[in-house]
């Protein structure tokens, strides 16, 4: 703190008049915030929770600051901190800046969170008038607003299929959100999964087989042909071409296999093993998937579920359903020894019955 402290001082003569936002505190928050950036993007969250302190000692309301600091909050496991943070960067700016809201939301639940998540969706379209107006309001070249509203009617859709799933008006409400989700942006391949899991529920399977294949010709391809470098460019990261996030493809392997389309949620799995091998999840879906395919598969199933137990204990893994389903599988697949125990055992019985009937016609012909 101090040395933010002698930072401002130093620089002092060069500030009239101490105008806010201009100067020594400025600069020093500027700095500070891009201190805080680079810690979090090398993953140190403690580090750039300091840095963000000291900014927002200099500047309690920048807004840059207070978003920083939600996120690094969310990192580090603090929720109830996260929502105080953006409660007063809500307060700050009620009518601007929709990830906010759209932060609030997943850390509601039930109404608050569709109440959130609406705030955000009329931020969204706001921009989006404004943009085809002309209107200098700034927005993020890399920001695709369709993207981001269809995202938020999905994510409104999954509330109608949790916490309010018991409302009279769920399925319609349901409905309507992931049409509104899939007109705003056709080619968002998460809003043709929404939809695929709410038909799940509906138990029409046909419909949802011919909704997730089409949701997945809208990436799957493409990521698997980086992944086998079978593109121009060899040099391209599969994540790269790929427009869902890591959470994502796990729940869309989760659909396949409800599916029974067992290949494609294998091509989905191997793909997020390569990206990340610690996740448990994934080690155990792979695991899970093998062991419907049959007794063939026996063996993978085995192999995954060892895995995922292995990178539990070292991940400290608090699922403990999952790890009870875990450790029941295993215990009926039973352990490759016992395989290969009951291998041999078939070999012997094959070899002494054909040491038996060797040695039948043998006899009789002795006796004549």
């Amino acid at each position: 703190m101090g040395k933010a402290k002698n930072r401002g001082s130093k620089q002092k003569p060069q500030t009239q008049g101490k105008q806010p936002g201009i100067g020594g505190s400025a600069a020093g928050v500027d700095e500070l915030l891009i201190f805080a950036d680079s810690s979090m993007n090398e993953l140190q969250f403690e580090a750039a929770k300091e840095f963000c302190e000291r900014a927002l000692q200099l500047d309690p309301d920048n807004l840059k600051a207070l978003e920083i600091m939600s996120t690094i909050l969310l990192e580090v496991g603090d929720p109830a901190s996260a929502m105080e943070v953006l409660q007063k960067m809500i307060s700050l700016q009620p009518d601007a800046g929709f990830r906010k809201y759209l932060s609030m939301a997943q850390l509601s639940s039930g109404k608050d969170a569709l109440g959130h998540y609406s705030k955000g969706a009329a931020i969204i379209q706001h921009q989006m008038q404004g943009k085809e107006n002309g209107a200098t309001e700034t927005v993020p070249e890399d920001v695709d607003l369709n993207r981001e509203l269809s995202s938020v009617y999905c994510a409104m859709a999954e509330v109608y299929m949790t916490d309010c799933c018991f409302d009279e008006d769920a399925e319609t409400q349901c409905s309507e959100l992931i049409e509104k989700g899939i007109s705003a942006d056709p080619a968002n391949p998460e809003a043709l999964q929404c939809k695929v899991n709410f038909l799940l529920v509906k138990e029409q399977i046909d419909e949802a087989k011919q909704c997730m294949e089409q949701s997945l010709s809208l990436w799957l391809p493409k990521y698997q042909s980086v992944r086998e470098n079978r593109t121009a460019n060899e040099e391209v990261d599969p994540v790269e071409v790929c427009p869902l996030s890591y959470s994502s493809r796990v729940q869309t392997s989760k659909l396949l296999i409800e599916l029974e389309m067992y290949n494609e949620a294998n091509d989905v799995l191997d793909g997020l093993v390569e990206e990340d091998d610690e996740v448990v999840d994934v080690w155990y879906l792979l695991g899970w998937l093998n062991y419907l395919r049959g007794s063939e598969y026996l063996g993978n199933a085995r192999f995954y579920l060892k895995k995922a137990k292995e990178v539990a204990a070292k991940v400290q893994f608090e699922d403990e359903d999952e790890i009870r389903h875990i450790e029941e599988l295993l215990a009926e697949i039973g352990d490759a020894d016992d395989d290969d125990d009951a291998e041999e055992d078939d070999e012997e019985k094959f070899e002494s019955e054909s040491e038996g009937e060797d040695e039948g016609p043998e006899d009789e012909k002795m006796e004549m």
